[in-house]
């Protein structure tokens, strides 16, 4: 997923995609039979990094709202 769609999500649309990518690692995992075996599979790799941003995207909102932040 592109960080420019990522940048425009609201912290509910984060935490909804965060689960859907989820739900996407698992399903390879599932039927590869565990990570290292879906890891064959460079789409595993591109939903790994899409997760990983929204995810680092959700904590920095969190901390700016909380009033933590620095950015």
């Amino acid at each position: 997923m592109k960080t420019e769609l990522i940048d425009k999500m609201t912290m509910e649309q984060l935490q909804r995609t965060y689960r859907a990518y989820t739900e996407l690692a698992a399903m390879y995992e599932d039927v590869c039979g565990g990570p290292w075996k879906a890891r064959a599979h460079r789409e595993y790799f591109g939903i790994m990094d899409s997760r990983t941003k929204i995810y680092q995207r959700y904590t920095t909102l969190e901390r700016i709202n909380h009033g933590n932040g620095d950015k």
